[in-house]
């Protein structure tokens, strides 16, 4: 289980490689923390979240535009999902976060090589992030 950074120009992508589906969303949201943590405070947050796609690869970056969103306009940068559950193109999640100053240099999470895929090993996945 794991992620891994690869840099291209102007973007930097994502690939995780994950035992289960649920691995993946959790894996993208510690990649992400690592990416834009810069100066954590000690107050604690949590916050829900509620998301719904036509499938599970678009479902993966609307989860991370939420997370991405959160660290923007409040200045919260996620540590761990304390609850994460995935049903039929929905995931809900409690969102453990702290207050902090986060890096803003994300734009947005593309659809430029989204993708989740299920192997005998587990799940790969790919995250475009235009930065």
């Amino acid at each position: 289980m794991g992620y891994r950074w690869v840099d291209h120009t102007a973007e930097l992508e994502l690939r995780l490689d994950c035992p289960t589906e649920a691995a993946v969303f959790e894996e993208a949201l510690s990649a992400l923390a690592e990416l834009v943590s810069q100066g954590a405070g000690s107050d604690r947050v949590r916050f829900d979240v509620a998301i719904r796609a036509p499938d599970q690869a678009a479902l993966l970056a609307r989860w991370l535009d939420e997370l991405l969103f959160h660290a923007e306009t409040e200045d919260l940068i996620p540590e761990h999902a304390e609850r994460l559950q995935l049903r039929d193109g929905e995931l809900q999640a409690t969102v453990c976060a702290v207050r902090g100053s986060p890096r803003h240099l994300v734009k947005g999470v593309t659809y430029h090589r989204l993708s989740i895929e299920q192997d005998s090993e587990g799940y790969a996945a790919t995250v475009v992030l235009d930065v």
